[in-house]
């Protein structure tokens, strides 16, 4: 991830790529998954979500806004984006990720019913596998929360790339 917003700076910024990102090699079999939830309209702005809610957001995108904020040629936002992360390690399963987003909810019941009327409301499980194998249990209960809450469930994975498969086939 460091990578990542080292790559991001340069492009941003325009300074120079480094000659050698720093890098670590991939591990037999790593897993991780990631959670958040995700709430977007084009009526109703980020900053009064997070004051419906009394939640501050992990991130926050406000309809018109850049995508790319250091690209005044990049697309604007169709609608207002609000990102809470379940605050768990990326070595944490899928399961813990939305218990942990479910409690943080927890006594914004109705401020979150009331926004679902003009927003849609999301949570994102995420999982990706080095190997292409794994899964979880998202267990009855936990499905029963979420589903009372009216929030539907995106799970998004990530397959092995092509170089990943072959390093592990080895």
């Amino acid at each position: 991830m460091e990578d990542s917003l080292v790559l991001w700076r340069v492009v941003c910024h325009g300074d120079r790529v480094p000659d050698e990102l720093p890098t670590q090699p991939p591990m037999p079999d790593a897993k991780w998954s990631a959670g958040s939830l995700r709430i977007t309209s084009r009526t109703i702005s980020a900053e009064e979500i997070s004051e419906a809610l009394g939640l501050d957001p992990h991130d926050k995108f406000e309809q018109g806004s850049l995508a790319i904020p250091c690209n005044p040629d990049s697309f604007r936002r169709e609608s207002s984006v609000w990102i809470l992360t379940s605050g768990l390690g990326s070595d944490r399963w899928p399961d813990e990720h939305a218990a942990a987003l479910i409690k943080l909810l927890e006594g914004r019941h109705e401020a979150l019913a009331r926004l679902a009327a003009d927003c849609e409301v999301e949570l994102l499980l995420g999982f990706g596998s080095e190997n292409g194998q794994g899964g979880c249990v998202l267990p009855s209960d936990l499905l029963k929360e979420v589903g009372l809450l009216g929030i539907d469930v995106v799970l998004d994975l990530y397959p092995p790339t092509p170089g990943d498969v072959s390093s592990t086939a080895e």
